[in-house]
């Protein structure tokens, strides 16, 4: 078995090669002036298993084509079997039709993973775990989930009264789980998002938390249009201190600087997608534990 990092997942790759003693394949990539990725796969995947650990965060078209083009030359190259290792996977909240005509993505991005010889897919918190695995059952699909790591994480900060709080209920499994794993409170807003407009309303729902250690927690932050409008309302409430967790952290860096504006005290995420602006939990070692569990 050998690991093939990615041009999106460089570092991750190499940190699960490391952890689990495995050759690294090299990939030879630059950009052309036309935003066209050159992709060359360096060493002999004749008759082996190849791990490819590939985000598809911004930019999520061209980290998505990469995957797939490497794969598929893995495959014409001689490798035996191809696990993917796609810590965010790109367009998993379109995952329902909605309105008349719209492009269900999920599905067709599973369709694409599939036939580019793919055989299994490990990702983390993908937004409908229950539309995930029903769809394209050919293909082997883990879908992990980082709340043991962020129970742990919190577990650590000392002389904290955690309140945890969701801004709505799409996020109310994370949110009990890390409220019982923390023995903490916990509460959620009411989100409403416009299906035309795509613009949220947030909601209080009266719940009091003066005096604590409020950890809000959401999957995914994009345009920061919820996080913001659920930090300006827990300050509102006089909290002790606010802390914010997204697992996978897409937003521009203005977005965090609003934020801490605001009163934010720290912002965390995993790296899912990595980042260099922000606290981050790391993956490596929950990946590589699974992949020497169910591979090796």
């Amino acid at each position: 078995m050998k690991i093939l990092p990615g041009p999106s997942s460089i570092e991750l790759g190499r940190s699960i090669a490391s952890k689990l003693n495995l050759s690294v394949l090299e990939v030879d990539f630059k950009n052309f002036y036309d935003g066209e990725t050159y992709l060359r796969i360096i060493g002999s995947v004749k008759n082996e298993e190849i791990i490819i650990v590939q985000s598809t965060n911004p930019h999520q078209e061209k980290h998505l084509v990469e995957l797939v083009l490497l794969s598929s030359t893995l495959k014409e190259m001689g490798a035996d079997k191809i696990i993917a290792v796609v810590p965010y996977l790109c367009y998993s909240r379109a995952d329902r039709k909605k309105l008349e005509g719209e492009v269900v993505s999920h599905r067709i991005i599973l369709d694409l993973i599939s036939k580019s010889g793919i055989d299994s897919l490990i990702t983390f918190n993908v937004h409908n775990n229950e539309v995930y695995q029903q769809l394209n059952p050919e293909l082997e699909k883990f879908n992990l989930s980082v709340i043991p790591l962020v129970i742990d994480y919190f577990k650590e900060m000392d002389n904290k009264d955690w309140f945890v709080i969701g801004p709505d209920e799409g996020v109310k499994d994370n949110v009990e789980n890390v409220a019982k794993g923390l023995n903490a409170t916990y509460a959620f807003m009411k989100k409403h998002r416009d299906p035309y407009t795509h613009q949220i309303e947030l909601k209080d729902t009266g719940f009091e938390c003066k005096g604590k250690d409020v950890l809000l927690i959401d999957d995914i932050v994009t345009s920061g249009g919820t996080a913001l409008e659920a930090s300006k309302i827990i300050m509102s409430k006089q909290p002790s201190s606010l802390t914010f967790f997204s697992i996978h952290a897409i937003s521009q860096y203005d977005v965090f600087e609003k934020m801490l504006k605001l009163g934010v005290q720290e912002i965390i995420s995993t790296n899912t997608i990595p980042r260099s602006d922000i606290s981050q939990i790391n993956i490596s070692s929950f990946l590589s534990k699974l992949i020497e569990e169910k591979f090796l």
